[in-house]
């Protein structure tokens, strides 16, 4: 069986999906089975395929995905990766409108003719069929997950110190991901700029781009605090990363919007305790797992997890953290669900 990926981008800059992908692809690869990532329209045509796992909506991946299977009866399974989420409904009208033009003319077809339409958290499945009409597709909760996270432990936490000696003797909490008004972080700023001591950093590692209005509007707002320390660290990769999240207390999310947090795993998965909202589709294995603290979206929501993190309240999850990954987080599960779907659909 080959199964081949079809993805727009595996840059681990545009977020959780290319991790995932990735991820995907090694742990495939790690138990035999043949596949490949696609990262162009027609990168594919000379290609032997068996089985096709399309990501995302929207874009290419998902029509040539319908295309092979009308063609050549290849079947395939897509994963909205939170683009069915009714946030976007709600936050852009306009550009909904448009969508569910183009629902009607094609994207809806190609749920509706996959062999299954995969989501990463049964919450997201829940909130995908509020968001576009008509909706018909066969639905399965596949998880998501990562790999085990690296090794090295000691040098990864030294690699990130001496990278950032600002960090070294303070209580950090860490914000990693996009900079983008769904992910909350003008609330993490207000609530971190009120509660913040002389000891406590937060570390904000993201890919900076200098003209957006966004991120300008959020340095603006930190002069509220001028006491307070903030590290804009910039995108962290490989072992700066991992060394962020070892070195940290918690890692904070205060998003609107969350499809699934794929920092939210690697977070778990080396006991990092985490502090998210009801926006963040893993809220529920959060909670099942006493793996850190839930809020809503809101200003007072994120007071309150900011308080859990300088109380050290949350540093009595560190275990539940680990054994959330080992139970529910791992890419290894997802891919079993996946090759079981390639094998039915033959």
């Amino acid at each position: 069986m080959k199964i081949a990926q079809f993805v727009h981008s595996t840059s681990l800059s545009t977020g959780g999906v290319a991790k995932a992908v990735i991820d995907l692809e090694n742990v495939l690869t790690a138990e035999g089975y043949d596949n490949q990532i696609f990262e162009k329209k027609d990168s594919h045509d000379k290609a032997e395929i068996n089985f096709v796992i399309a990501h995302g909506l929207w874009q290419w991946p998902g029509v040539v995905a319908q295309n092979l299977w009308r063609k050549r009866k290849i079947p395939y399974i897509i994963f909205p990766h939170g683009m069915l989420d009714p946030w976007f409904k709600q936050n852009y009208p306009l550009k909904h409108l448009k969508k569910q033009i183009y629902w009607w003319l094609k994207q809806g077809k190609i749920l509706k003719n996959a062999h299954a339409v995969c989501f990463t958290t049964e919450e997201e499945r829940r909130l995908a069929s509020k968001t576009f009409s008509p909706y018909e597709c066969r639905e399965i909760v596949t998880g998501l997950g990562i790999c085990s996270p690296p090794e090295n432990e000691k040098n990864q936490i030294e690699h990130f110190q001496k990278s950032f000696p600002e960090t070294r003797n303070k209580k950090r909490l860490l914000y990693m991901g996009r900079i983008h008004p769904k992910k909350g972080l003008g609330l993490l700023i207000e609530a971190f700029g009120r509660q913040a001591k002389e000891e406590h950093l937060l570390i904000i590692a993201a890919p900076i781009d200098v003209n957006c209005t966004h991120y300008q509007w959020l340095r603006k707002k930190t002069e509220k605090f001028p006491r307070v320390k903030i590290l804009w660290a910039g995108m962290l990769e490989d072992s700066l990363k991992w060394g962020a999240i070892r070195s940290s207390e918690a890692l904070i999310l205060p998003s609107h919007q969350e499809n699934y947090g794929m920092v939210v795993a690697e977070a778990c998965s080396l006991g990092t305790p985490v502090l998210i909202t009801k926006k963040v589709n893993l809220y529920r294995e959060i909670l099942e797992c006493d793996a850190g603290f839930v809020a809503h979206d809101t200003q007072e929501g994120i007071d309150d997890l900011v308080g859990q993190w300088i109380s050290g309240k949350i540093q009595t999850k560190k275990r539940n953290a680990r054994k959330c990954f080992e139970e529910k987080l791992t890419i290894h599960q997802t891919m079993q669900k996946i090759v079981k779907l390639a094998i039915d659909a033959k």
